[in-house]
This record gives structure tokens, C-alpha cells and sequence, in this order.
């Protein structure tokens, strides 16, 4: 994973447990730290594996 959240690519499809991901995460899917930290660690570094664990599908 890329340290720079503005860059673009591949890096936009992944999803870390650095805090300003979490904090989006946290943001977008209207859900508390620790859940989103277990969507990560559940779904693994998928962007889109992680919404679609946090809205329950």
C-alpha cells in the first residue's frame, strides 16, 4: 500500500488498516472502529470485499 492517499490506480482498490482508511471506512459504511478493523481483517485488503462484508452481504 501506497503511504500517499492521493495517489490513484491499484492503490484505490485496496484497503489498509492505516487510520485515515479506517476513518473513511468509519465514515462511509456508518460503522464504529472496531467493526471496520474486522471487515478488513475478515475480508481481507479488498475495498470492495470489505463494503460488502460491512453492509452484510
Amino acid at each position: 500500500m501506497a503511504d500517499d492517499p492521493k495517489k490513484k490506480g491499484r492503490d484505490r482498490e485496496l484497503v489498509s488498516e492505516q487510520e485515515h482508511e479506517v476513518a473513511y471506512l468509519m465514515r462511509t459504511a456508518k460503522v464504529t472502529r472496531q467493526k471496520a478493523l474486522e471487515a478488513i481483517r475478515e475480508a481481507g485488503p479488498s475495498r470492495e470485499k470489505v463494503m460488502a462484508f460491512l453492509q452484510g452481504k
